[in-house]
């Protein structure tokens, strides 16, 4: 664009020195043309980069969950295909859930036999009550009787409870998906040990939760974005097409400046910062968004609030990148 401004501003210098001779072609006049041609294009470029900034540093992310089971075992089952739409609770791999309902036969059968010691201590309490009144038994077998039932329902709030954490332990051998999404790179196959240390993710679940622009720009370009502001996108996988949307956020924070908890002081250059702000930008059709995959490349263009005049040339710019996108898109 500025060599168009120039080769515009060259038109002029045809006109009127040459065509229509306004002006003599001598040193002082040139000089004066040109500085203020200079000067012209300078403060064209300056207003219509900070009122209208773009950055070829967009993309399409979306949230990228890593799925790890809350159970270990080997996996027995893969019923998913990599990059095949699911819907929440899908089932992405089953565990091997032998140790696991062993478990929980085993606790069922803790309760029944604690709950058959309850209801004959509930039968020697109700025995001995009656006996006790009719001075016939003595109070201690009352007291241990009573003692024995306590500790039984005890024992059956004790065991119900881990078998509520057993059940749920076998729930979880059926891992299913968090949300709509797809499974990328899938390598689980039926065989495969799994564990549940958070390190050690087993798929990754690229989710649809959202689907936004996120781009950067420089601290000196982004410094009249705002919430709200219009933007164009135009992706190289799109080429031809320029996508409309709004300023969702501006996160006036950059990893440079971080101060993390260590023993040492901060190091200080002296270089000025490079860091760049990050800003997200949901599209205003969410339709066209299947249209782009996640991690889709393009060029951002934001109009703020003021220097609206010179929009028309980011406009202008970014259509002709769209349609520059039939020329490079191909490239392998």
């Amino acid at each position: 664009m500025i060599a168009f401004l120039v080769i515009c501003y060259s038109v002029f210098y045809w006109l009127f020195f040459i065509k229509l001779r306004l002006f003599a072609k001598n040193a002082l006049n040139i000089s004066v043309f040109v500085g203020v041609g200079v000067v012209l294009i300078g403060a064209i470029v300056f207003t219509w980069l900070t009122f209208a900034p773009t950055t070829k540093d967009g993309q399409m992310f979306q949230y990228v969950i890593q799925i790890v089971p809350n159970v270990k075992g080997q996996v027995v089952e893969v019923p998913v295909e990599p990059l095949v739409s699911l819907n929440k609770g899908d089932v992405l791999y089953r565990i091997d859930p032998t140790p696991y309902q062993a478990a929980v036969d085993q606790l069922k059968a803790s309760i029944d036999r604690t709950k058959a010691q309850q209801r004959r201590a509930e039968i020697e309490v109700e025995r001995n009550r009656k006996l006790v009144k009719e001075s016939a038994g003595a109070q201690r077998d009352l007291d241990r009787w009573t003692a024995s039932l306590d500790e039984a329902k005890a024992t059956v709030r004790s065991l119900e409870a881990q078998l509520r954490g057993a059940q749920w332990q076998l729930d979880e051998t059926v891992v299913r998906a968090p949300g709509a999404g797809y499974i990328f790179n899938l390598q689980v196959r039926p065989g495969t040990y799994v564990t549940n240390i958070p390190l050690a993710a087993s798929m990754t679940f690229v989710s649809d939760e959202a689907r936004e622009v996120l781009a950067s720009f420089s601290q000196s370009a982004g410094r009249r974005v705002q919430v709200g502001d219009e933007a164009e996108v135009v992706f190289s996988r799109v080429p031809g097409r320029v996508f409309t949307g709004k300023v969702k956020l501006v996160m006036n924070a950059t990893g440079t400046a971080q101060l993390a908890p260590s023993g040492e002081l901060p190091v200080l250059t002296g270089t000025p910062s490079a860091g760049r702000y990050p800003v997200r930008i949901a599209l205003d059709d969410p339709g066209t968004e299947s249209l782009i995959p996640q991690g889709a490349g393009g060029t951002v263009a934001v109009y703020t609030q003021r220097g609206k005049p010179v929009h028309i040339i980011t406009r202008v710019v970014m259509r002709m990148q769209a349609w520059l996108g039939y020329l490079t898109s191909p490239a392998g």
